[in-house]
């Protein structure tokens, strides 16, 4: 018995399988999955009268290509290569060569005799919301004539030839991308500064004056680290309000009532599942994530993008508020900046993106102050406001308590460091952990006191940064004084 391949899309990490497709992903052993692509694509073929679907990591798929021997592509007819920038981001230019060197799908390959050898003709489709050098070049080697389709195409001039049309048409593909991004028009783009040390009371205050403004929206709240999603979302299932002076225990209830869900890559594969099909549903909730759900992943009806940490590329930022105001849909988002990081507005301006302030002021002022001092005049430090710095007392007594809290909140503050010093190329003057005061971050995950950056290693981490970087510098200055001199 054959496996007939008909479709074969390619994406970066598998999350959802649908009902009639075979999902051939690394983990599970090469013999069983073999087993399945000889009966499985012809179990689903019955149903659904010949067509069947593939959806494998580019590594797995390329090991069956080469050590399956049932695996037969002859009958290949849809080539799809999804979210093609992060897969080529990813490392796995070399498996995607490999690939279309197999299936015949290269340019400078000849298609036509394997396509004279069946009834069909290969289609290949290359998907991805940025393009790039990478993508451009993945275009020019396995695509043939391509067409460019979006939403915001141009379209070819009428009074040109057909000819030309078609030149102009395959170029704009396979050129560089140095256009603005075309974000919807129904997309409201604001961004908050918050010093960080009040960051997380702000998060909080600013999440309650969603989700009591409007008690029928879905949010979902982007993290950079795995530890901060956790931390963030027991933080949230377990924290109430209002503080217990003036008021019994009892009478205290969480302080942000909503469903709240959260979604990352360290999750069991059955529980990611479980959260994405159960955020779907409900017409109220509160995702916690990673960039695990940036891509790829399509929410309905979610009515804002919050950004607590920051996306670093301008090409990340316009993947994660695509969650939102999509299909004609209104939308909104939100981008969490400390002072040090402002700068980071004009990388994204440079891209045609502008946002505007968010009215923080005015809605910590809608709070009650719960017993704090509340002068009748203006604030303009927002770490003194009395609402934040009640909540963020109240915060750091609620961590200080659980111990539980207090090593996942440690957790969460050394993974979001490491993190920080990550950020590549131009990036890095922006977000500089040299430019933070730790203790301030520490206050950022309701800790009192900073804890320690786990021994040496970090410490060697950064001076370890610090010498590639005087290095490069040193080099650059050595090629000037040469270019001087000569």
């Amino acid at each position: 018995m054959t496996a007939v391949l008909h479709m074969c899309t390619l994406v970066q990490f598998l999350l959802v399988s649908l009902s009639v497709a075979l999902f051939s992903e690394g983990g599970d052993n090469l013999p069983n999955e073999s087993y399945k692509l000889i009966v499985g694509i012809n179990v689903c073929a019955l149903f659904v009268t010949g067509i069947s679907i593939l959806v494998a990591t580019p590594g797995r798929l390329l090991d069956h290509l080469k050590n399956t021997s049932s695996f037969s592509h002859a009958n290949l007819r849809w080539l799809i290569f999804d979210e093609a920038d992060r897969i080529l981001e990813l490392g796995f230019g070399k498996e995607i060569q490999e690939i279309l060197d197999i299936l015949g799908s290269r340019r400078n390959k000849s298609v036509d005799q394997e396509s004279a050898s069946s009834n069909f003709q290969r289609q290949n489709l290359l998907l991805s919301a940025t393009l790039n050098e990478k993508v451009n070049h993945l275009a020019k080697i396995s695509l043939k004539n391509p067409v460019l389709i979006g939403l915001s195409e141009r379209k070819p001039p009428q009074n040109s030839s057909s000819e030309e049309s078609k030149a102009e048409h395959s170029a704009s593909v396979v050129n560089p991308s140095t256009r603005d991004y075309n974000l919807p028009s129904q997309l409201v783009q604001r961004y908050v500064k918050v010093p960080c040390g009040a960051r997380l009371a702000v998060l909080l205050s600013v999440l309650k004056n969603l989700f009591e403004r409007e008690t029928t929206q879905k949010v979902v709240l982007f993290f950079s680290t795995c530890d901060a999603v956790d931390f963030h979302y027991t933080l949230l299932k377990e924290f109430k309000w209002p503080p217990s002076s003036g008021s019994d225990t009892g009478s205290k209830r969480l302080f942000l009532t909503c469903n709240t869900f959260r979604l990352h890559g360290n999750m069991e594969n059955e529980e990611r599942r479980t959260t994405f099909h159960a955020f779907q549903t409900e017409k109220s909730a509160l995702l916690l994530s990673t960039d695990i759900s940036a891509r790829g992943l399509d929410f309905p009806k979610v009515k804002c993008i919050i950004q607590y940490d920051s996306p670093g590329e301008a090409t990340e930022y316009v993947h994660r508020v695509g969650r939102t105001a999509r299909l004609g849909q209104k939308g909104d988002s939100l981008l969490f900046l400390q002072p040090v990081e402002m700068d980071y507005l004009q990388d994204l301006e440079k891209h045609g993106v502008s946002l505007t302030e968010y009215p923080l002021l005015k809605v910590l002022d809608s709070f009650p102050s719960y017993g704090q001092k509340h002068p009748g005049k203006k604030f303009v430090s927002v770490e003194m406001h009395p609402w934040v710095v009640g909540l963020q007392k109240s915060l750091e007594g609620f961590i200080f308590a659980e111990e539980k809290m207090k090593k996942m909140a440690k957790a969460a503050f050394l993974s979001w460091v490491r993190a920080y010093t990550a950020h590549r190329g131009d990036l890095k003057r922006i977000f500089m952990v040299k430019k933070l005061h730790l203790g301030h971050v520490a206050r950022s995950f309701a800790l009192k006191e900073q804890p320690a950056l786990m021994g040496n290693s970090f410490h060697k981490q950064l001076k370890k940064r610090k010498k590639n970087d005087l290095k490069k510098t040193g080099q650059s200055n050595k090629k000037r004084k040469v270019s001087v001199g000569a």
